[in-house]
């Protein structure tokens, strides 16, 4: 059961958006030992569970419906990898999130699959990652041979992309190669990814059609049914109408993610996650700072498209 926090995030005369406060993040992260636990008996080096960093109800007054957007901000770089400095995107003048009415998302596989993209923007390895199952393969077949494993998700998240940098020297280089390789002139800063992401999941929360957008399973209907929230600002308590996950953080550059040495490292659930935020480093002068938004269900389209609230386009600013 979720209830409405004191304070509202934001409110018109049709959004109420509450910011949930830290007790109700930590009952979400509550379940994240045991899910944890459970997957490690069955891999001890499985990838942990992404955390909620922040949790949003968005309740559309007019259709009287209720949105749950929960964020995770997560980072697969090394551990000594530098600190995140400012956020752009780049992109052609009329797609810059400033003025654009509507925001592309993308799957991986999208990225992956579409001919017409310049190398660079379509990677194959897009959503994958890539581990050496040298010693597993080795052990299969009683002998030494040379493997590497690639795994990627059967669900997909629609994804954003942005680049990161500290300094104007980097900004300027970033400015360059996407404008000279991509035909990217246009840049724009998002002030507060953070609130970038948030944001941009409630816009996705509140354009989603669960009936064209994507496709339920049963287990996923039944999951909607069984949530529930109750509200003052009207009486009663109704289902979810729409869960939304936006995961955010800077992409990992590396070729080769670890490895596989025994049967049970196949089982790494989570690895998904961290499949979505690596790339080759062929691409790592591209800094990304990657956007990816979730909900239950497969997507239909490989593309999707969210309209731009005034709130969101407020955090943006040309460069």
């Amino acid at each position: 059961m979720i209830t409405r926090s004191p304070a509202p995030y934001h409110r018109d005369e049709r959004l109420l958006v509450l910011r949930l406060d830290d007790d109700a993040v930590q009952r979400a992260n509550g379940v994240t030992p045991t899910i944890n636990g459970i997957v490690r008996e069955k891999n001890p080096d499985a990838m942990p569970a992404p955390e909620v960093t922040e949790m949003v109800l968005a309740c559309d007054i007019v259709t009287r419906s209720c949105h749950l957007v929960l964020v995770h901000r997560v980072d697969y770089r090394p551990r000594l990898a530098p600190p995140i400095g400012s956020v752009a995107v780049f992109s052609k003048s009329a797609y810059a999130p400033d003025r654009t009415p509507k925001l592309q998302l993308g799957t991986p596989a999208y990225y992956r699959d579409q001919e017409d993209l310049p190398p660079g923007i379509r990677d194959s390895d897009d959503g994958s990652l890539t581990k050496d199952g040298t010693v597993w393969a080795s052990s299969i077949m009683g002998g030494t041979v040379s493997a590497l494993l690639r795994f990627a998700s059967s669900s997909e998240p629609w994804v954003y992309c942005a680049s990161h940098y500290r300094n104007d020297s980097e900004l300027r280089r970033l400015k360059n190669e996407f404008d000279v390789q991509y035909g990217y002139p246009a840049a724009t800063r998002i002030e507060d990814p953070a609130v970038f992401a948030i944001w941009l999941g409630v816009d996705f929360a509140l354009g989603l059609d669960k009936t064209a957008d994507v496709t339920l399973s049963p287990i996923d209907e039944a999951a909607y049914a069984r949530s529930r929230y109750s509200t003052d600002l009207w009486d009663g308590s109704g289902a979810i109408a729409t869960v939304a996950h936006v995961y955010h953080g800077p992409v990992c550059y590396e070729d080769v993610s670890g490895s596989v040495d025994t049967q049970e490292q196949w089982f790494d659930p989570y690895d998904s996650q961290r499949a979505w935020f690596t790339k080759k480093t062929l691409l790592e002068s591209q800094s990304e700072y990657r956007f990816a938004v979730t909900t239950p269900g497969n997507p239909v389209q490989l593309k999707h498209y969210v309209a731009v609230s005034p709130e969101l386009r407020a955090l943006t600013c040309p460069l």
